[in-house]
């Protein structure tokens, strides 16, 4: 290992607290940013469901802009995870989420992100378990998967 390296190493396990809080910060912005969105969306679509005679065609142009919103936010374009359905319950409220954490692979080349938490449905008082998988594209963070629990 060349001194340069070694200096490089050495100023890298100085800065990992300020590095990971970053990383941290970065991963719950992009969540929160995503769950906000989305929330928008979901609860235009209760409103509508409210009505007992709303149109089905009412919802379409949501799940348009729920379509657009996954694009911005996820990297993985299989149709499993894109949006297809409207419900009149809002499912991504932020403040519903709990015992956050942020977890790496450590990989510089090819880096990871889990953020992990739990969320409690206040109507029915039942918590899961919720995980996204996110990674680097280019600059941004993306969502590149979801696990459920």
């Amino acid at each position: 290992m060349e001194i340069s390296d070694a200096l490089k190493l050495i100023d890298r396990i100085n800065n990992l607290p300020e590095i990971y809080d970053q990383i941290e910060r970065a991963v719950i912005a992009t969540m929160h940013s995503y769950y906000s969105e989305i929330l928008n969306i979901e609860m235009e679509e209760a409103k509508i469901m409210e009505g007992e005679d709303y149109n089905h065609d009412e919802l379409a142009p949501l799940i348009e802009n729920k379509k657009s919103i996954h694009e911005k936010y996820w990297s993985n374009p299989a149709g499993f995870y894109q949006p297809c359905s409207s419900s009149s319950s809002p499912d991504h409220i932020w403040n519903n989420l709990s015992s956050i954490e942020i977890l790496q692979n450590g990989d510089d080349e090819l880096p990871l992100f889990l953020f992990k938490a739990n969320y409690t449905d206040q109507d029915i008082n039942l918590t899961t378990n919720r995980a996204y998988l996110l990674k680097l594209r280019g600059t941004q963070l993306k969502i590149e998967h979801t696990f459920f629990g």
